[in-house]
């Protein structure tokens, strides 16, 4: 949740709050006990909302550290391997010059497209790659981590997904609880128009509070271009003048 949208949550809950203990006003009207109902359902589901919304965003640091580590495994320990063997074995196997590793900046998307590629066309010579010190199983090994990398950065597409979506149901619930407690306000406050004091509590907390306190200029025009008042000391020191210039 943004502040603003904390300070409105915190604003429910205090409503919440209130009516727990005078439980009276919604004896005497039950259509408030609706809306009431109402409001708690919203408050609950603001709160998972914000909750997942943590979570999402915690798992998309977290898979983008993965990210990282599985882009270099794809990368330094499996492709840059092949293309070393490939590359000395120029001249001596025809066409293996197509097993070239991308370079360390390239675009993850990218890379897994190099990957694969690059595990389709080492099936040719995957022989020869072997006897030259390879695993038995490279190009395998070179599939896991193209996956797990793939596997990777879906998931952090999913995080910011959900994330997205979570953030999309704390606003939808805010402003649903700004009207309901409207109403709220209406039915509680014709309860309460013969009891000043308890209006006044009422009125106070629900209010939504605001961030930081504003400076009021204070009342009255001020007059920019108006010369200070002269005092006996500046009159003092004005006549002083006077009279030297005079001599």
């Amino acid at each position: 949740m943004t502040a603003d949208q904390e300070r409105v949550f915190e604003s429910y809950c205090r409503v919440q709050g209130w009516m727990v203990i005078n439980p009276q006003f919604v004896t005497n009207n039950p259509s408030l006990g609706t809306q009431l109902e109402t409001l708690n359902g919203i408050v609950n589901r603001m709160s998972d909302h914000a909750a997942a919304q943590e979570v999402h965003y915690a798992q998309t640091l977290l898979v983008s550290t993965d990210e990282i580590e599985k882009r270099e495994e794809v990368l330094s320990y499996h492709m840059v391997p092949i293309a070393k063997v490939a590359r000395a074995l120029r001249g001596t196997v025809p066409g293996i010059g197509v097993l070239t590793a991308p370079k360390g900046n390239v675009k993850p998307q990218e890379l897994i497209t190099a990957a694969t590629a690059m595990a389709e066309k080492a099936v040719i010579y995957k022989d020869v790659l072997v006897e030259s010190g390879l695993p038995a199983d490279f190009i395998e090994q070179l599939t896991a981590a193209t996956a797990a990398l793939k596997a990777s950065i879906n998931g952090r597409g999913l995080a910011r997904a959900a994330r997205v979506a979570a953030t999309e149901g704390v606003g939808n619930e805010e402003a649903l609880g700004r009207r309901t407690v409207q109403i709220i306000d209406a039915l509680v406050t014709r309860q309460l128009r013969n009891d000043p004091s308890k209006l006044a509590e009422w009125k106070q907390l629900k209010r939504v509070t605001v961030k930081g306190v504003a400076v009021r200029a204070p009342l009255g025009v001020v007059d920019t271009g108006a010369k200070p008042a002269e005092t006996s000391s500046t009159a003092t020191v004005a006549a002083s003048g006077a009279s030297v210039q005079a001599a």
